[in-house]
């Protein structure tokens, strides 16, 4: 658990060793078991090698549900009203997990008040120490010693002029500050410092250096380790606390420079990707260290602007999930927002950058607000405008004569080519996001039944089969992978699948029947749904990443919801229009060309894991330059693929007939929908701008999302 090392080298060697380590365990003592911790999975690496497969689990923020529950139990007289103060608020973000919501409960416990972020909820941790110990009359903590008197009186008064405002008259807090800083400075930024008690006096550089360290121990904000002799603090985000307060006092963005351009990148990413094995998630891009220590520094600082822009210089992501936390963004002036969302949109869009530097500014991007989606106010609330590129009517093909083959199948629901005339129309530039599908949930979409227009929606509203689509899917998929076991090692082999979901799988082949319904009922009980069903998943819910998780009921409830917003006719494309906004008149493999490219789209073989942020695959644009077409997440089309389960022939087949029943919005719930366009699951060969998706209608899963047509009929005709 956070192995120092000082440069990404270092840490390949350490890691190196561990590998060796449990080759010689699983080989001299066969059924030890080992687990490795680490604080994210930003701070580890892989230990899988190709003899010993190590599965890495991420333990995940905890939710809503789980929230209220922890206050609740570790505060009966006050966790429904701390609950109460949450829910909804950008604070609730910052506290889902156990070790906030406890120093949280505390203070809230000391002082009736919830804290203002990270920093205000350190600082809170602090001011009540510090107090406990005045009170207690400990010698470390008299008057004019290591606090004066005036900081005494600030502690018993309980006066703060800000949420992070600490005394610091007396040397006792900038000494504590100070040496977070050296000791992190020392380490190479990165991970729990440790340093020897002696050399822990030699940084504080002061006479009263072991009262300090005694102190800093009496307020639980240091440890010691005995058996070491060695100085550390009590908890690496405690650590990074007090060294923000030092980069708050004296700014130094050089800090948090680090490379971000792909032709600083050695090797290149599309090597690094390709010896990836199977299972294993593109990684992140190197850090320095300092960026959590900055980013909690710009909550502690006099001046905000300054300090972000500064940040701005070195390394803009940093800037933006800095300007992003609560505590910091409403103290910045509109100006610097301005400055900061453009300089996100510009390196999550730049070619010149690294593909995950693009990723991780389109995630801050998300937080702040995305200036490119315009905030209007309609007749039911508000709502973002969608951005739209316009395709030209003509002449397109549709489909392929050649035969596509996925998990052991041939599929040829695709065939044969042929050409259709299309009517112009405008496309949604990217899928629905998150930020725009939160304005229907706000505005009471789930609830207004007008928007449900047909008896199949209206059915899904009221709870009736929302989880008869995924049952029968799972079904369908026990059953064929019980007959050829391998396609489930292929999937995972292949990136289809990550580790948890593979293993999730060799469970279910497993089960009995009874076994395998009582988990389907478990695992997706249907009933009433208000919201996506990957809505509360940080993996899937940063507001610029699509929304995910959404049948094609709720899909289309929402462009009539944007229909009366919007005061125009808004709708999900047909198999035709989508097809040619992906292909274009030259009938392109993908949506960029004929060559596949693993960094052109979100796709199995980039190795992300889940969706990415709208916009980033700048090379995967069309010419038109509608964004994220293949890769990223199906999206829901407007027609009918047919009845039945098998996916590689379909009942309303190609050439593409208008009139023949596949644009009914009245078909019933076991008639399976298209999709188009592939997703982060899918390989090569699902990421065919040609190739038909399908499922039934109920369905949500975290790859099937939407884009829409805006401001035309749909009327394509076949030219024979």
């Amino acid at each position: 658990n956070e192995m120092p090392t000082p440069t990404a080298a270092a840490l390949h060697e350490t890691i190196l060793a561990w590998k060796d380590f449990l080759d010689r365990v699983v080989t001299d003592h066969p059924g030890t078991r080992v687990v490795f911790s680490c604080r994210t999975l930003d701070y580890s690496a892989p230990l899988s090698t190709s003899q010993l497969r190590v599965p890495q689990v991420v333990i995940e923020p905890l939710t809503d549900e789980q929230v209220e529950q922890f206050l609740v139990k570790q505060s009966p007289e006050r966790g429904s009203n701390i609950w109460t103060q949450l829910k909804g608020t950008p604070q609730l973000e910052v506290m889902r997990s156990p070790y906030f919501l406890s120093l949280l409960t505390d203070q809230v416990r000391a002082t009736g008040e919830v804290p203002e972020g990270r920093a205000g909820l350190f600082t809170g941790f602090v001011r009540q120490a510090l107090r406990r110990e005045v009170e207690r009359g400990n010698p470390q903590f008299t008057p004019n010693g290591l606090l004066t008197e005036r900081d005494i009186r600030r502690i018993t008064r309980w006066t703060w002029k800000t949420s992070w405002e600490l005394p610091e008259r007396g040397v006792l807090v900038p000494k504590l500050s100070s040496l977070a800083f050296a000791m992190q400075s020392e380490g190479g930024g990165g991970g729990q410092v440790r340093v020897e008690y002696d050399d822990a006096l030699e940084l504080l550089d002061h006479e009263q250096a072991e009262d300090i360290v005694k102190a800093g121990l009496a307020l639980s904000v240091l440890d010691e380790d005995p058996g070491t002799d060695e100085v550390l603090y009590v908890h690496q985000l405690v650590q990074e606390y007090f060294a923000g307060r030092e980069l708050a006092r004296a700014p130094d963005p050089e800090r948090v420079r680090a490379p971000w351009k792909t032709a600083d990148m050695t090797p290149p990413l599309g090597a690094r990707i390709e010896t990836l094995p199977p299972g294993e998630l593109l990684p992140p891009l190197e850090t320095t260290g300092w960026e959590e220590t900055a980013i909690l520094g710009a909550a502690m600082t006099a001046d905000p602007d300054g300090y972000v822009q500064d940040l701005l210089a070195t390394n803009v992501v940093v800037a933006g999930r800095a300007a992003g936390q609560v505590e910091v963004r409403e103290r910045l002036a509109e100006p610097t927002l301005h400055v900061v969302r453009r300089a996100l949109v510009e390196r999550s869009t730049d070619r010149e950058a690294d593909l995950r530097s693009r990723i991780e500014a389109g995630l801050a991007l998300g937080m702040l607000g995305d200036p490119r989606f315009e905030e209007r106010e309609g007749p039911h609330g508000r709502y973002l405008l969608p951005l739209l590129v316009a395709i030209p009517g003509g002449r397109y093909p549709m489909g392929e004569d050649e035969v596509f083959e996925s998990m052991g199948k041939r599929i040829e629901a695709h065939m044969p080519r042929h050409e259709v005339a299309v009517a112009p129309f405008r496309i949604g530039k990217y899928p629905v996001t998150n930020a725009e599908w939160r304005t229907f949930l706000e505005s009471g979409g789930y609830e207004e039944e007008r928007w449900w227009d047909t008896e199949g929606a209206r059915q899904w509203r009221s709870g009736e089969g929302t989880a008869a689509g995924t049952h029968a899917n799972l079904r369908y998929w026990v059953e064929q992978l019980r007959a050829d076991p391998g396609k489930l090692e292929e999937a995972w082999k292949s990136g289809q699948m990550t580790e948890e979901i593979h293993e999730r799988w060799k469970k279910r082949l497993e089960m009995s029947g009874e076994e395998l319904e009582k988990h389907l009922r478990d695992l997706f009980p249907g009933g009433k749904l208000r919201e996506p069903k990957f809505w509360q998943d940080r993996r899937f819910n940063n507001p610029l990443q699509p929304v995910v998780g959404v049948c094609w009921y709720e899909a289309r409830a929402y462009t009539n919801w944007l229909s009366a917003q919007l005061g125009e006719a808004v709708r999900l494309p047909l198999e035709p229009e989508w097809e040619a906004a992906a292909r274009g008149r030259e009938g392109r493999r993908y949506a960029w060309g004929n060559e596949f490219g693993v960094l052109r789209g979100n796709t199995a073989a980039t190795k992300v894991g889940w969706t990415t942020p709208v916009g980033v695959f700048v090379e995967g644009e069309t010419p038109e330059e509608v964004s994220d077409l293949t890769g990223n997440m199906k999206e829901w089309t407007g027609s009918l693929f047919g009845a039945g389960m098998e996916f590689d022939k379909a009942p309303f087949a190609y050439p593409y007939e208008a009139g023949d029943g596949r644009e009914d919005p009245e078909a019933g719930p076991d008639i399976r929908r298209v999709l188009r366009g592939g997703s982060w699951t899918g390989v090569q060969v699902n990421s065919r701008t040609a190739l038909r998706y399908d499922d039934l209608p109920d369905r949500r899963d975290g790859d099937m999302g939407f884009r829409v047509v805006v401001g035309s009929s749909p009327n394509p005709v076949l030219i024979r």
